[in-house]
């Protein structure tokens, strides 16, 4: 059954149901579990998901100041028991390294290592590759207005 189906099937047991937004809601989640595929197939040859990505990425550009994993997972929304697999992950690897804070003896700090900031460039490209392909399929003329409706819908949904 197409994506269509369902959801007209589920308005039809629903009368009352916001159809709209209910489409408009299970297309941007489809979208981005669709993007997010995309991205880790183009990550898969340099042995790394999104998150991985994004974390080597986010450590890569914070370099001269060591961000902590709660700032990691406030900013991937991943929650601690993901954070620290995440990091156990990349630390075995050896792309980062996790040291005690010099600011608080409670907290831990991390630091993208060498190897890390290597493979996080080389996969650089690949990544954008995959981003434009998903933006090309929207018109040049709708993508700012995309881009605001988007943003609106974060800020709104990010208000407790």
């Amino acid at each position: 059954m197409e994506f269509e189906a369902r959801i007209a099937r589920i308005c039809a047991a629903n009368p009352d149901a916001p159809r709209d937004a209910i489409i408009a809601s299970r297309r941007l989640f489809r979208a981005a579990h669709l993007l997010e595929n995309r991205i880790n197939a183009a990550l898969a040859p340099f042995g790394l998901d999104m998150r991985e990505y994004l974390a080597l990425a986010l450590l890569a550009s914070n370099a001269d100041e060591p961000m902590r994993p709660t700032e990691l997972s406030i900013t991937l929304d991943a929650t601690r028991t993901q954070i620290t697999r995440l990091l156990d992950a990349l630390e075995k690897r050896g792309l980062l390294e996790r040291a005690p804070s010099v600011t608080d003896r409670r907290g831990l700090e991390l630091n993208i290592t060498a190897a890390g900031r290597d493979l996080q460039k080389s996969a650089v490209p690949a990544v954008h590759a995959a981003y434009e392909a998903c933006w090309a399929l929207v018109p040049s003329p709708l993508q700012p207005g995309l881009l605001s409706a988007l943003g609106s819908i974060d800020r709104g949904l990010s208000q407790p």
